[in-house]
């Protein structure tokens, strides 16, 4: 009998450190951003930044005027350039790669001036936010440049945008304009950032996407 306790004892303490090692395997790994060029004057964390400096989640980036910042963030972009006179943040730069298909959390906070990245398809439990003080942009594979004040412009995939508690749809080839507020053609005719790495200089055509704007009820 004595026996049979220990056995069964010894399988259950079997069973949870086979069940801590599996959650501490499957836990999110966190990413991080490498400056691949500077143009003027940039800062990474408070330092002036150089080519090949990596920068951490809770990371805040600026760019003085005329000048503009390149990032790689690797599975969490691929690529971001930081436009003049802009402060942006990494506020989450996180992905798991247990499953079948890779989590991927990228969230940054635009706190002035313009960003453009490039994001890549991922599965549909991935995420890519971008945070200005009025607008919360959440992209789908695609070309864009954000500005502060809610300007959202895209060229390749959608942009899900919440603009002062209402949804827009903005797809490839249109811009939303805060001013009306509302979805327009996309007044400018080339994206304004590298693709990055040659790896990732494929131009991919534009997924389909039904230009529906706004795509909630506007509130009377």
């Amino acid at each position: 009998m004595k026996t049979l306790g220990i056995s069964t004892k010894l399988a259950a303490i079997s069973a949870l450190i086979g069940l801590s090692t599996s959650l501490l395997i499957a836990a999110p790994q966190t990413g991080s951003a490498k400056v691949t060029s500077v143009k003027g004057s940039a800062t990474v964390g408070g330092e002036g930044a150089k080519v090949n400096q990596v920068a951490k989640p809770g990371t805040v980036l600026t760019t003085g005027v005329d000048s503009h910042l390149d990032l790689y963030l690797g599975i969490n972009g691929p690529t971001i350039r930081l436009l003049p006179e802009s402060i942006l943040s990494l506020d989450n730069l996180t992905y798991d790669d247990a499953g079948a298909e890779p989590v991927i959390s990228t969230k940054l906070g635009l706190k002035a001036g313009k960003v453009a990245g490039f994001v890549k398809k991922t599965s549909d439990q991935s995420s890519y936010i971008i945070e200005t003080p009025n607008a919360t942009a959440s992209i789908r594979g695609t070309k864009y440049l954000i500005s502060v004040d809610g300007s959202v412009y895209v060229w390749e995939g959608n942009v899900l945008l919440s603009f002062r508690t209402i949804n827009y749809n903005v797809g490839a080839g249109q811009a939303f304009d805060p001013a009306i507020p509302g979805v327009v053609d996309n007044p400018i005719a080339q994206w304004p950032a590298p693709l990055g790495p040659p790896e990732f200089e494929t131009v991919r055509k534009a997924e389909p996407v039904t230009p529906i704007s706004p795509i909630s009820p506007r509130t009377k």
